[in-house]
């Protein structure tokens, strides 16, 4: 269960995210650091930097990241689970 919760926060922390990079266009370096400890996925995207905000290109990138940050979350959910939750011997 904390698995799948664990991950669903990482799925709706990249939304969020990535909706605030469509509303607000340029957020800053203190909006940056936000992202990059709420989705680190998002570090990927430094290579990328000739992808434009706003456009298909992005939103697919975005995407991508979206379900890699949830990946991620669910993976420490899983270990936090196995090591929190072990059976008595």
């Amino acid at each position: 269960m904390l698995t799948i919760g664990l991950g669903s926060l990482g799925l709706v922390l990249a939304v969020v995210v990535w909706a605030y990079s469509e509303l607000v266009k340029s957020g800053g370096p203190v909006a940056g650091l936000v992202s990059a400890i709420l989705c680190p996925p998002a570090l990927l995207s430094i290579p990328l930097i000739d992808v434009e905000v706003g456009t298909s290109d992005y939103r697919i990138m975005w995407t991508v990241f979206t379900f890699m940050n949830a990946a991620l979350y669910a993976v420490i959910g899983s270990l936090i689970g196995k090591s929190r939750w072990q059976p008595d011997e």
